[in-house]
């Protein structure tokens, strides 16, 4: 759970429209920053409780990079302190500071913590701590969470991120318009909206209201999808993306636009790549500009865990393969067994790239089990295995001639901000 829990500020007892009232310009400006801090926190409680989240995030301050206004994870919503506080960008440049003036930031404080507060909501489903009636949107969470599958490009399987980045040229409409970030975007835009609609109705309107509704209708959500769905050449683009997604997490076979198809995988396959080099990095890197997902990539991984997600995925896509109408067995083996090798590969390269020294023993028996020409067999009847040699560590895999067997272990496990076009991850 993280640091879910109950977050009590000096703001508890006043009303919605009392609460909001503070994010007026004439007001924020003259709070200190205990004041905005807890502000901000109150906002999330109560944005909490409304979308039936079991806690809520506790928010902070951090000093964060100029182009990022916040991130979160697991249960901590981290805001940018130079703009929620000071309301102002800082930049480097040729060994000098320079800062920008923020007009609005008072509203885009306040749309930071209501996008951040919508990953940990998106957090609670996917990871079973909530659940939501609407099947369908649990479903694309659950398919754009940080873990990976076997993505099939040019007659050969890589492995790509279900959450996606923007690395490709076209990827940034991919980032911004995968479900995740979908609904972070276009909930904290229509949230702050009806806040401050009710705030002007009552006090009148002020500048920063109108800066930032100037933004919004230059580079917000319905902005943003006019960009893409010209760019795609595809009315169904924000549709077709994040049913790729779920074709790739479910091993569903739903058809979709095979352009935005290829867009969509050829980002998986990139986002993968530059997530996997952050993560075999120091842990001192600094994050890729515009990439801050709710989960955090430079955390350190360990091979268990790295071993694990692609074991999910191999077992996750032969379940499905086995059962899609469109594979006939045969086929459903054969691509799974690619899969399987994909794997092992990825697992030997990953330790590789750590630079281990110790023998390290990945048994591959437990998460698939083994396959006959009847489906399924009990773990009785487990395969073959063929044992791996990299270096000093020994993996052990086997795809026998009736089966395939793919392995234990545990996985890599991701935001937004809410108000620049920075990235969540």
């Amino acid at each position: 759970m993280g640091a879910y829990g109950v977050h009590p500020t000096r703001y508890g007892n006043l009303s919605n429209d009392q609460l909001y009232a503070m994010f007026r310009e004439s007001t924020y400006s003259k709070l200190g920053e205990s004041e905005k801090l807890e502000l901000l926190q109150e906002t999330v409680n109560r944005d909490a409780l409304e979308k039936g989240e079991v806690g809520a995030p506790e928010v902070r301050f951090a000093d964060l990079p100029a182009n990022e206004s916040g991130n979160a994870a697991n249960g901590v919503i981290n805001v940018n302190r130079d703009m929620a506080v000071n309301g102002m960008q800082s930049f480097e440049y040729n060994g000098q500071t320079i800062q920008h003036l923020i007009s609005d930031y008072n509203v885009q404080s306040l749309n930071t913590v209501l996008h951040e507060n919508t990953h940990c909501f998106q957090d609670q489903i996917i990871d079973g701590t909530i659940t939501i009636e609407d099947a369908q949107k649990t479903a694309e969470y659950q398919a754009n969470s940080f873990t990976s599958s076997a993505v099939l490009q040019d007659g050969r399987y890589q492995l790509g991120s279900q959450y996606l980045t923007g690395e490709t040229a076209n990827g940034y409409y991919c980032y911004y318009f995968q479900s995740t970030e979908r609904d972070a975007f276009l909930g904290a835009e229509e949230r702050t909206a009806a806040i401050l609609s009710g705030l002007t109705e009552k006090y009148g309107t002020e500048p920063s209201f109108e800066a930032y509704a100037k933004s919004v209708e230059s580079t917000g959500y319905h902005a943003t999808e006019r960009e893409a769905i010209e760019r795609f050449q595809n009315p169904n683009f924000e549709r077709d993306l994040n049913q790729t997604l779920q074709n790739q997490y479910f091993g569903t076979n739903v058809p979709v636009d095979k352009n935005t198809e290829a867009a969509v995988k050829a980002e998986m396959v990139a986002t993968y790549k530059s997530l996997q080099q952050q993560i075999t990095q120091a842990n001192n890197l600094s994050a890729k500009e515009n990439a801050k997902m709710s989960f955090d990539p430079n955390k350190p991984v360990s091979l268990e865990e790295y071993n694990a997600t692609l074991r999910d995925s191999v077992n996750a896509y032969y379940e499905h393969a086995m059962n899609d109408p469109t594979m006939s067995k045969e086929e459903a083996i054969k691509s799974t067994a690619e899969m399987s090798e994909k794997y092992i590969d990825a697992v030997q390269e990953f330790q590789e790239s750590l630079g281990m020294q110790t023998t390290v023993g990945v048994s591959m028996n437990e998460g698939v089990q083994s396959i006959g020409s009847n489906g399924i067999q009990a773990d009785a009847d487990a395969l073959d295995t063929t044992g791996i040699s990299a270096g000093d560590t020994a993996v052990d895999s086997g795809v026998s001639g009736d089966g395939i067997g793919a392995d234990d272990s545990g996985g890599v496990d991701n935001d937004g901000d809410g108000v620049d076009d920075g990235m969540d991850i």
